[in-house]
């Protein structure tokens, strides 16, 4: 049985709040500022967080789908298993949320969405997920991404320096740039013929 309780559009998010098995569909809460709150298997549908600020906020098994979160600030705010789907979050600064101290593998995950402009440098981010998504200029240098999934991902102008990429999978990805002296790349997986741009830092030819 589902146990999700629909919240359509009209309402707001409240400061120090727990929400569980929450539905928020069609919210609008443009640049408002939410904080100390927590949010268990919620779902995000269809909602405008354009510049919106959650501080110090807690997302537990949570999902954000056809939703706007662009220019949002998760100022020390926390996620444990949260997945993107469909989602604009462009010019994201990634480096201000609480990831804690011991971080096994990335709690956030990210499916056809459009994260362009944001940073992610310095950051534990080992076995994320970026699947079919729109990368454009996106800060990955000094990230730990080993086994990362970029599966269909357009990396256009994205930066990648002194970044572990292990075992990530490229597969079909687009547009990347990464030298291979400057990342590390062992058993990442690429496709053909844009794995052929690993070479352009050696200044060769290939027929």
């Amino acid at each position: 049985m589902d146990r999700h309780r629909v919240r359509n559009k009209g309402l707001n998010i409240k400061d120090n709040t727990d929400y569980a098995y929450e539905v928020f569909n069609e919210l609008e809460i443009k640049k408002a500022i939410v904080q100390l709150s927590n949010f268990e298997g919620c779902k995000f549908v269809s909602c405008n967080f354009l510049e919106a600020q959650f501080n110090e906020c807690k997302f537990t098994a949570c999902e954000f789908k056809d939703s706007n979160l662009s220019l949002i600030k998760f100022n020390k705010s926390k996620f444990i298993e949260t997945d993107f789907k469909n989602c604009k979050l462009t010019g994201v600064n990634w480096t201000t949320l609480n990831w804690g101290n011991l971080i096994v593998t990335a709690p956030i995950f990210f499916e056809s969405c459009d994260i362009s402009f944001s940073i992610f440098s310095s950051l534990e981010l080992q076995e994320i997920s970026f699947q079919d998504c729109k990368a454009h200029d996106v800060d990955f240098s000094e990230c730990n991404l080993k086994g990362a999934d970029f599966y269909r991902t357009d990396l256009k102008d994205s930066r990648f320096v002194l970044s572990k990429l292990d075992n990530c999978n490229f597969r079909e990805a687009i547009n990347y740039c990464i030298n291979p002296l400057e990342n590390s790349i062992e058993g990442a997986s690429f496709s053909s013929p844009d794995v052929l741009d690993l070479l352009s830092v050696f200044n060769i030819e290939i027929d």
